[in-house]
């Protein structure tokens, strides 16, 4: 039985007439039909390798344009894709050594076949090259593939390696010989490939595959560390979103709850005189405060805090926050600032970077128990590659270091993870460094960290260099004193909050006039009976808010006046986006004070 019975283009190379007849006859009793072309010189040949779909070629050697091996390798060169069996009426000793090595796929002496076994040589010879050709372009599939690809015989000594596989493996050709167990079965295995210094993470799926005609394992090797990080990336922002829109819904309700006891503070400290009293007043001021504080912690952690980014130069930061934290280190704590010269410009809200820098320097402080030195220092940076999730450009370095205890590798992915705290229950609420990296992305920025134990930790804060000039900051030290007489519409679906602001409004003269939702203050407005000189309304109110509001005003009554006060900033970035000179912006909480200076500015405009 052949290997394949069907009829075989066979293409006889022979310059002695006789013996292609000969051969030609030979093959004609054969149990196999051979469609048989003849050539009489390597010239000719090639002309019909060209020409002609040739299964096989039965080759002399020695030919009128043409002598021993070279006639092999000229032809070889041409057409590689062909098999090629060697017939020669010599057999010198060497010679069928050499015509293998060369790429035939036989070599058989003249005199000594008959019809059916020069038949299987050449029917063996055209499925052994077809099995090499394959086998070949197996390789340069998997020499192409991007996975490490590794093939082990049944003895599990390695036969190949791609070149992924030695990039990943650093010096993986070196394996070639080497006895590498795979178990057989088709599954997917989750390895760590220690590269250098660092593990990769990688995905291997091992399978039983034939190699060179015989039994072997192949192991695809997929580097998934790229993906995992950014699967992981991707994990934390739906966290921080999940987290952000919880924030901003507390926030809204507490916002609203402060705005109301703020108020009324200041209502109570104008009508008492009493010492005892005003220090009653002061303790609630106190928790106010603190209360408004962790308000914005979370709004700030989900990026959702109000921001008033402006342009400044951070060593003029540097040294005011130097001046607040030096009371509050400990002697034994070596309390360095270090300003830098020509530093440059950044954008960002003055309060968030001082906010940055008091929880790092916190931080810092608290892994120095035993004393230490906790450095501040400045530098212009540029990057021509990404540096974390920062693209190349220039940046302004702000880091803070100490010589502390260090953080733990396991504890460094999740430090800056909302509500992670290392710090003993009760001393901290986890959200510092989330409040950092949240501050610093949103100006464009990222915190880097490197730390070891014993040694003590770096955070490096990268803000985004700014080319414009510092801004200049407006004093409003003055406001307290302001009054007016104007009539003002407050839009409030919250009864205590708009009782508040009427009550801080009417103390300082103006008129008020009170509706819960935007629709109702548009048949306000509408009704000419009522002169109203400004619009302050809430951003989240049923049925119309009031951005909605605005824009409604912003159609039908160009000519007014509004102030919108709102939790967090998302609520209101597109309306401020769009830099209507009528419009303004009241962050909550606010105390009256605010509130009543920028209705005055906003009627002064």
């Amino acid at each position: 039985m052949y290997p394949n019975d069907e009829a075989k283009s066979l293409l006889l190379v022979e310059d002695n007439p006789a013996d292609a007849e000969l051969t030609a006859a030979v093959l004609e009793g054969a149990d196999v039909t051979f469609e048989i072309l003849t050539a009489s010189s390597l010239q000719e040949a090639l002309r019909l390798l060209g020409e002609e779909e040739i299964d096989a070629v039965v080759l002399d050697l020695n030919l009128p344009d043409s002598q021993g091996l070279d006639t092999l390798k000229r032809l070889r060169a041409r057409h590689h894709d062909v098999a090629i069996v060697v017939v020669s009426g010599a057999n010198p000793p060497g010679l069928r050594g050499g015509v293998l090595a060369e790429g035939a796929q036989d070599f058989i002496w003249k005199n000594e076949p008959d019809a059916n076994f020069l038949a299987r040589c050449i029917l063996y010879a055209v499925e052994r090259h077809r099995a090499q050709e394959a086998h070949r372009s197996v390789r340069q599939l998997l020499d192409a593939n991007p996975d490490a690809m590794i093939v082990v015989d049944g003895g599990g000594i390695v036969r190949y390696i791609n070149k992924a596989a030695e990039e990943l493996l650093y010096e993986g050709s070196n394996l070639i010989g080497e006895w590498l167990g795979f178990s057989s079965g088709e599954r997917l295995t989750e390895i760590q490939v220690l590269t250098g210094d660092k593990p990769r993470t990688c995905e291997m799926k091992v399978a039983d595959i034939e190699w060179g005609g015989q039994r072997a394992t192949l192991a695809a090797i997929r580097d998934v560390t790229e993906n995992r990080l950014l699967a992981e990336q991707v994990r934390a922002a739906q966290k921080m979103e999940a987290i952000g829109v919880l924030a901003g819904g507390v926030a809204h309700d507490f916002n609203n709850l402060l705005v109301v006891i703020m108020g009324n503070l200041e209502f109570l400290r104008e009508d008492i005189e009493d010492e005892e009293q005003q220090l009653m007043l002061s303790r609630i001021e106190t928790a106010t405060e603190r209360a408004r504080t962790l308000t914005r912690q979370l709004l700030a952690m989900s990026r959702r805090q109000p921001s008033r980014p402006v342009v400044v130069r951070p060593n003029d930061l540097l040294i005011k926050s130097y001046t607040m934290l030096r009371p509050s280190f400990p002697k034994d704590i070596e309390l360095v600032f270090i300003p830098a010269e020509e530093i440059w410009n950044i954008r960002i809200d003055p309060s968030e970077f001082d906010q940055i820098l008091m929880n790092l320097a916190f931080n810092a402080k608290h892994a120095l128990p035993h004393g230490g030195r906790v450095q501040v220092d400045l530098a212009n940076e540029t990057f021509g590659e990404t540096v974390s999730s920062l693209a190349p450009g220039q940046y302004v370095r702000v880091r803070v270091s100490d010589n502390g205890t260090g953080i733990a590798p396991d504890h460094l992915a999740k430090i800056f993870e909302p509500f992670f705290s290392t710090k003993v229950a009760g001393t901290g609420t986890g959200l510092g460094l989330a409040i950092c990296q949240g501050i610093a992305r949103k100006a464009g920025g990222d915190i880097v960290v490197t730390s070891e134990i014993g040694v003590g930790s770096s955070f490096s804060v990268l803000i985004p260099r700014s080319l414009d000039a510092v801004t200049t900051l407006e004093s409003h030290s003055e406001l307290p004193q302001i009054v007016g007489d104007e009539t003002v519409l407050v839009v409030e679906d919250d009864a205590a909050v708009a009782g508040s602001i009427m009550q801080a409004l009417q103390m300082r003269g103006f008129r008020t006039i009170h509706v819960d939702d935007g629709e109702k203050a548009t048949r306000v407005l509408t009704d000419a009976s009522e002169t109203i000189h400004l619009v302050l309304s809430d951003v989240v109110m049923p049925r119309m808010g009031g951005v909605e509001l605005a824009r409604w005003l912003a159609r039908n009554r160009p000519d007014m006046k509004v102030v919108l006060a709102t939790g967090y900033a998302d609520n209101v970035d597109a309306l401020r986006a769009e830099n209507n000179p009528l419009h303004e912006f009241l962050f909550k909480p606010f105390a009256p004070t605010d509130l009543i200076a920028t209705v005055r500015r906003m009627l002064d405009r």
